[in-house]
């Protein structure tokens, strides 16, 4: 392995592609970000779908601005990852003849043809996954209802991350990672459920075979090769992941009782354990990590990112300074519970089954008539929003201890994970130190890891964790943790109060 050798990352995200060029030292040495739009196909806003030929486009015009910026003498992978619940179909031409993001609900009609086959109960066995409209099972039911024509052209399903290999090397292969959000897989099996697929008479031929993450599936294209200007005459594809396991590796949650928090658009919340552990409450989802014989029990926090961009663009956007030195600013500038301002803007326990309603946002705090009270200013209310993110956090994070096989060890990643003084609050609110890559964007680095597994250029993922990725810890401060035991508390009370309106 020599020291000119990288490795080209590619990352769908939840709005953005991301491309970059990783050192074989696990740096990032070029990067490119690049929007995409998502089409809305009905006035409801419940049918979503990707461009797909955009999202093509920017992929190839990431690669190629960072390996101009970069000029790499030897690129030794390509890996890649996207965003789990995504999924694209193809034609029998390998054409796309549908892909959705994973906020395409079209699925919510066709729930009922799946709930006359299974149980919820019955369901969750097999997958350890609610809710039906939210996954790949429903949308496919939902091609055979309302486009019987396109239904009949399907010959392969795949994941998003599935679909960034096929466009580089036309080999059509998946991995065990975003398999649990399609609803087709048996998480205790590794297999795609036999009794799913006779249920809803699926034809097993557009299943793809199921492969390792980090194994090398074939070579990027040469009319490839030469569209992206690459010097050199192979270039191995390896089969990557879902983007939140990408996450997990980048931030170094490899061992049984790590639990990684993404801080990315949602905050999934994963403790890794070494068997497929089932949520007897049907609760809380179980996946496969990256690594063989590892599996993740996930809580969501919900959107945790959304919220923060939100209170940007809401309250500081008209400023000429930068809305995340702004934020910043007032995180440090004020006291732990915001002069008594509390946010309860979405982010919460996980509760699959008891999300009927859609809940209005709230802040609490003291009125202009109280005599004697300093009253909140803005800062106060970003830091609010702040401390309501990480409680949302918290109430996740105790929630998965009780599955926990071995001593807990935690870990954090994702954009909010920039700032300092966010991880500051986070750490004495989880009452827990927290490590922190030196690379935020976690998601490059699990790629990265991924291909240098796969390239036979380490033997396991311990030792490239222990020799390249670089940590910052962030140590509990007691007096803070312990009142913001007390605040929790508060929050909490009003949580429930506001909950019964």
């Amino acid at each position: 392995m020599g020291n000119s050798d990288k490795i080209l990352s590619v990352d769908i995200s939840s709005k953005k592609v991301k491309v970059g060029i990783i050192s074989n030292k696990l740096e990032i040495e070029a990067f490119s970000i690049q929007n995409y739009d998502i089409i809305d196909e009905d006035v409801d806003g419940f049918a979503k779908r990707f461009n797909m030929d955009d999202i093509w486009n920017k992929i190839k015009l990431g690669i190629k601005k960072v390996i101009k910026e970069n000029k790499p003498e030897n690129i030794i992978g390509i890996s890649s990852c996207g965003q789990r619940m995504a999924t694209v179909f193809l034609d029998k031409h390998g054409n796309e003849l549908y892909g959705g993001p994973n906020t395409d609900m079209r699925g919510i009609d066709s729930a009922y043809l799946i709930e006359e086959e299974f149980s919820d109960e019955d369901l969750f066995k097999i997958t350890a996954h609610s809710p039906f409209l939210m996954f790949t099972l429903a949308r496919l039911l939902w091609f055979k209802e309302e486009k019987e024509h396109q239904y009949e052209d399907i010959s392969k399903i795949l994941m998003l991350d599935d679909w960034i290999v096929y466009k580089l090397t036309g080999e059509v292969y998946c991995d065990y990672t975003s398999l649990g959000e399609s609803l087709l897989f048996d998480i205790n099996k590794k297999i795609w459920s036999q009794e799913i697929i006779e249920a809803f008479d699926i034809n097993p031929d557009i299943l793809p075979e199921i492969v390792q993450s980090g194994t090398i599936v074939g070579d990027l294209k040469l009319n490839l090769i030469k569209e992206i200007d690459i010097n050199q005459q192979e270039l191995p594809v390896l089969k990557g992941c879902g983007d939140t396991q990408a996450n997990l590796l980048g931030m170094g949650a490899i061992e049984d009782g790590n639990i990684g928090i993404s801080l990315g658009t949602t905050a999934p919340i994963h403790l890794i354990v070494n068997k497929p552990i089932i949520d007897p409450n049907q609760n809380f989802w179980t996946n496969c990590h990256v690594i063989k014989d590892k599996w993740l029990i996930e809580a969501n926090t919900g959107g945790t990112g959304r919220v923060y961009d939100w209170f940007k663009s809401a309250f500081i956007s008209e400023s000429k300074r930068d809305a995340n030195e702004i934020m910043n600013d007032y995180l440090s500038s004020n006291e732990p519970g915001a002069g008594s301002t509390y946010a309860f803007l979405g982010p919460e326990l996980m509760a699959i089954k008891n999300q009927t309603s859609i809940k209005r946002g709230v802040f609490i705090f003291p009125p202009p008539s109280m005599i004697g009270e300093e009253l909140p200013r803005l800062g106060n209310f970003a830091r609010s929003a702040i401390e309501g993110i990480c409680f949302g956090i918290l109430e996740n994070f105790q929630a998965l201890h009780p599955f926990a096989q071995s001593e807990i060890k935690t870990f954090c990643a994702g954009g909010m994970a920039k700032s300092y003084e966010f991880c500051k609050i986070l750490v004495n609110i989880l009452n827990q130190e927290i490590n922190v890559p030196q690379y935020k964007d976690s998601a490059f680095l699990g790629c990265a890891i991924n291909a240098l597994i796969g390239l036979n250029l380490y033997q396991d993922y311990r030792s490239v964790v222990e020799d390249l990725l670089k940590f910052e810890k962030f140590s509990v401060e007691p007096r803070i943790s312990n009142e913001y035991k007390r605040i929790f508390r508060s929050w909490k009370n009003l949580k429930n109060y506001i909950s019964k309106m």
